[in-house]
């Protein structure tokens, strides 16, 4: 994955002066997904049970946390050791988020996870073809095993680089519980091709479970949603509810 010289430079950030980094990338991601937050605000309310997964340090987690006051549930799921345990400090005082250091797949096991070097939000679930990476073990989960029959999530939020149609595989009982549940994912043709699948699998997954797919962006001009680049830079969210 081509790194831009500015999420280099916050990486360093991230690694040496995390209290400066943490307001810093919470202002960022608040104006980059204004559009992403904007639609979470309205489809949420008090006492909606969320994902959230890929939580990195918990800006998500901590939006969501007040979008769904009093009464909701955030469960935050998040593998990497360095990012969990900002996760976990930056989040202590707020009750309503459950953090788990897992990485969430179409298995309960252990795993491993291959470490980024040049940026903390790309560790990922799989080996990365022509990149040699350090790894750790980790621990995946299903949702399904996660969660009790009938227990209802509203909304899953995923930002996984790359391994959403995985997750979603492990989440055919939860996405079947409540036919009203809502996904964000982050659509990176790119990285689902390095896991093994392709955008095209994942819309027919989609698809075959009953949701329409639309694309979020902060403009009029958006484009359709493109399947087919090999970009590795080229990446936007999409929005899936039942009709």
């Amino acid at each position: 994955m081509r790194v831009h010289i500015g999420y280099r430079i916050g990486n360093q950030f991230y690694k040496l002066a995390f209290p400066v980094y943490r307001p810093i990338y919470r202002a960022f991601k608040a104006y980059v997904d204004r559009a992403e937050r904007h639609l979470l605000a309205r489809h949420l309310t008090a006492g909606s049970v969320v994902v959230d997964a890929g939580a990195n340090i918990g800006i998500y987690s901590e939006f969501l946390s007040n979008c769904i006051r009093p009464g909701g549930v955030v469960h935050s799921f998040e593998p990497a050791p360095d990012n969990f345990a900002r996760l976990r400090a930056g989040l202590a005082n707020l009750p309503n988020v459950r953090l788990n250091q897992l990485a969430l797949g179409d298995e309960t096991k252990e795993s491993l996870l291959y470490i980024s070097e040049d940026l903390n939000v790309d560790h990922r679930a799989y080996p990365t073809e022509g990149e040699l990476r350090e790894t750790i073990s980790i621990n995946t989960i299903r949702l399904d095993d996660y969660f009790k029959t009938g227990e209802r999530v509203d909304l899953i939020k995923m930002d996984i680089q790359g391994f959403e149609l995985h997750a979603l595989r492990g989440a055919k009982r939860v996405l079947t519980d409540n036919p009203n549940i809502k996904l964000l994912l982050e659509f990176w043709p790119y990285g689902l091709r390095q896991a093994g699948v392709s955008g095209e699998e994942l819309l027919a997954y989609l698809t075959e479970k009953g949701f329409t797919a639309q694309l979020v962006c902060n403009s009029s001009a958006c484009k359709r949603i493109n399947t087919n680049t090999s970009d590795p830079a080229s990446y936007f969210s999409i929005f899936a509810r039942r009709a």
